[in-house]
């Protein structure tokens, strides 16, 4: 076989690979490896991940990356990972690993949609992928790196750098899988926090280690969802902690927050996950706090319902109105007629004093 990398280069691969084995901090690994590769493949976002497929939903496990930005990665795992060309080939139970352009009809993944909003807009034309680990219970683990068309393809020699690294990176997600696999978090028993039932509180310390939480005594979050919803958390703390590197946001102490949408099956989640500088007296910590999205809606709309005297079905039209429904799709929810709905909503717009739909949200707001 032609070696495609000089002295200089093997002896730089084998200095990352030894780096991967050096510290039981698995993610810690994985994060230095994948900044190290930088320096031998040109790449503008790179992503180690671990995720299983449930009920056709793609759920992530965990997500290590570098220079993915918060707003992006949050949309990807929450809008378009179930589109993700990639992970039906990373899913194949034997060694994968390729350039995009060699698996992809270029015409065709133009016209897709997660190419046009998202590959696109976050300069992802051209990737390598694989996978670095595959087990009987379900649960995946690939790797990506990315780059914008200006830095063009992926030559075939950094492809081979990745396919070398591939055993390696087995090994240590192999460790990482199983490290992960001796964490019970629906084993977290919190007496402080369990009066408070409409909001989901967990706290980490700086190493993202629980420290309090009153998740599993919280009703609005089914049990069934408590493993997704922490590593999500522990995902959006992440972010920011990205996000804090590259800023002065230790130093100004504003935008010190993450936030974004949980999906889990069928449930949408609100989770905001605030960064507390310790001091002298009190360790650094992370304090999120998750909502149910429904349930959170459902009781601003009673609320105010009951604010503005409004009448059941003044409450069902105003329920469907805020959330974008039209008046058509409206009457034909309800079985009423265009005219007695727009009627209903100049009643309920005269009772809220507001003049229209557009200043409806502010109301309930107030």
């Amino acid at each position: 076989m032609q070696t495609f990398l000089n002295d200089k280069e093997i002896i730089f691969l084998n200095q990352i690979f030894a780096k991967l084995y050096e510290d039981e901090d698995y993610e810690k690994a994985f994060t230095i490896f994948l900044e190290s590769l930088k320096e031998i493949v040109s790449f503008q976002k790179g992503d180690i991940y671990f995720y299983h497929d449930e009920d056709k939903h793609i759920v992530f496990d965990d997500f290590i990356f570098v220079d993915w930005g918060e707003e992006s990665l949050s949309s990807y795992m929450n809008d378009y990972a179930d589109m993700d060309d990639v992970l039906p080939i990373v899913s194949l139970n034997h060694p994968v690993m390729f350039r995009s352009s060699d698996v992809f009809l270029q015409d065709e993944r133009i016209q897709t949609k997660y190419y046009n909003e998202l590959l696109l807009p976050e300069g992802m034309h051209h990737s390598i992928e694989g996978n670095i680990y595959n087990d009987n219970e379900g649960v995946i683990a690939g790797i990506g790196i990315h780059r914008p068309d200006e830095l063009g393809d992926f030559t075939q020699k950094e492809l081979e750098i990745l396919k070398l690294s591939r055993p390696h990176l087995l090994n240590v997600a192999r460790k990482f899988v199983n490290s992960r696999e001796e964490m019970d978090v629906c084993t977290i028993s919190i007496s402080a926090l369990c009066d408070i039932d409409d909001i989901g509180l967990c706290i980490f310390d700086d190493k993202l280690n629980i420290i309090d939480s009153n998740l599993v005594n919280n009703d609005f979050i089914r049990k069934d969802h408590l493993p997704e919803m922490m590593r999500s958390l522990i995902t959006l703390c992440k972010s920011l902690i990205a996000r804090m590197k590259n800023s002065e946001l230790r130093q100004n102490g504003t935008n010190n927050k993450s936030h974004s949408r949980i999906t889990i099956g069928k449930e949408s989640y609100y989770a905001e996950v605030t960064y507390r500088e310790g001091n002298a007296q009190e360790n650094s910590k992370f304090i999120a706090m998750v909502y149910n999205r429904s349930d959170l809606f459902d009781k601003l709309i009673r609320e105010v319902c009951d604010r503005y005297g409004l009448t059941t079905r003044e409450c069902e039209i105003l329920n469907f109105a805020i959330r974008g429904m039209s008046n058509v799709e409206i009457g034909r929810e309800l079985f009423i007629s265009v005219p007695t709905v727009k009627k209903h909503l100049t009643n309920i717009y005269n009772k809220m004093e507001i003049e229209g739909k557009h200043q409806v949200l502010g109301a309930i707001l107030e």
